[in-house]
């Protein structure tokens, strides 16, 4: 995906003897940390705009049956103007690859259509339309290597490659339809007492599938209007939703334990 607003690498040459014979000299970090005052990777994301990263479709499928399912018209960006999101990037004596990235405010996040397809290629079902989601984002950190660190910062060696991450973020509003036009949601927050939802996972691979763990999530989720069936014109195709039957709260939601494993059959 897109965009590199500044990235600081570094390679060396060094001194050309003109009366003797010209010699290269490699740099290692150490040596590059004192020259330029500070080793690493900053990597800026720069996004314009709504449509400031955007995928056509999404599709996966069932090899054995052949049918699929369709993510369409994702769309990565910003309600107005621009937004960065600033990416340090680091690797620890223990060969750990840390990752610290910066809050932002008004995160756009689309995604047009989610449906079902058969075999033939004809649709056969509308999970989700029109989806769309304002976020803020918290500072995070994400670490990837054989090893975890603790709140304490304190490392702990493992023997697979694991990514663990300490994220926060908001839903400050959005929307979506759901199964054929005839669900529809707006006002869609969540949030934990107003602050900002914090995300604890790690996540690595093995044997038995690729895991997900959340080790603690809170939150508390609100539908602000929902509304059931509608009617489309004749005519001109124009759905029309249905009455709203008020709004849902969903309040202290909780995780913290729970695996989720991802695998074939």
């Amino acid at each position: 995906m897109k965009f590199l607003k500044k990235a600081s690498l570094a390679a060396s040459i060094a001194a050309v003897s003109f009366a003797a014979n010209a010699e290269l000299v490699s740099m290692d970090e150490a040596t590059m940390s004192a020259a330029t005052g500070q080793a690493g990777i900053n990597l800026d994301i720069t996004l314009e705009g709504a449509n400031a990263i955007s995928v056509g479709e999404i599709l996966y499928t069932d090899t054995d049956t052949g049918g699929s399912l369709s993510l369409s018209t994702v769309t990565v960006g910003t309600a107005s103007g621009t937004l960065t999101i600033e990416n340090v990037i680091d690797i620890t004596e223990e060969g750990i690859m840390n990752i610290a990235t910066g809050a932002v405010s008004g995160l756009q996040i689309g995604v047009g259509s989610v449906d079902l397809v058969n075999a033939t290629g004809g649709n056969s079902g509308n999970l989700i339309s029109g989806l769309s989601l304002s976020m803020d984002l918290g500072a995070s950190n994400t670490t990837i290597g054989k090893g975890t660190y603790d709140s304490a910062g304190v490392f702990t060696a493992d023997t697979k490659t694991v990514i663990d991450s300490q994220s926060s973020f908001k839903i400050t509003d959005g929307s979506l339809s759901a199964l054929d036009g005839q669900v529809g949601v707006s006002g869609i927050t969540f949030d934990n007492d107003g602050a900002n939802v914090e995300v604890d996972t790690t996540m690595w691979a093995d044997a038995g599938g690729f895991n997900i763990k959340v080790n603690s999530i809170a939150g508390d989720l609100t539908l602000g209007a929902v509304t059931l069936g509608g009617t489309t014109d004749a005519t001109t195709g124009v759905f029309t939703a249905g009455p709203s039957i008020g709004s849902v709260g969903i309040s202290n939601i909780q995780m913290a334990g729970a695996t989720i494993t991802v695998s074939g059959h």
